[in-house]
């Protein structure tokens, strides 16, 4: 499985996450695209387990909270690991 899917897979999971089939897929790539050198799977992980496992109860949309959360990652070379 290739990191787009398996990012794919693991937003498909996250609670509250409105996943679309249409939509995210485009909106993976992109990230990986404008965020090369940061591991968009363990922010992804990080913002979930940040918000207490419930991050859809924090934000309107999460899409623009997440590419918000990838910017700052990036921005501050904020890596995980």
């Amino acid at each position: 499985m290739s990191n787009h899917d398996t990012v794919l897979d693991y937003l498909e999971r996250l609670p509250g996450y409105p996943f679309d089939p249409d939509v995210d897929p485009d909106f993976v790539s992109e990230l990986q695209d404008d965020f090369p050198n940061v591991d968009i799977l363990e922010q992804v992980k990080a913002f979930r387990w940040h918000h207490d496992g419930r991050p859809a109860l924090h934000f309107k949309s999460l899409r623009p909270a997440l590419r918000r959360w990838l910017a700052s990652a990036h921005r501050h070379d904020r890596q995980p690991f």
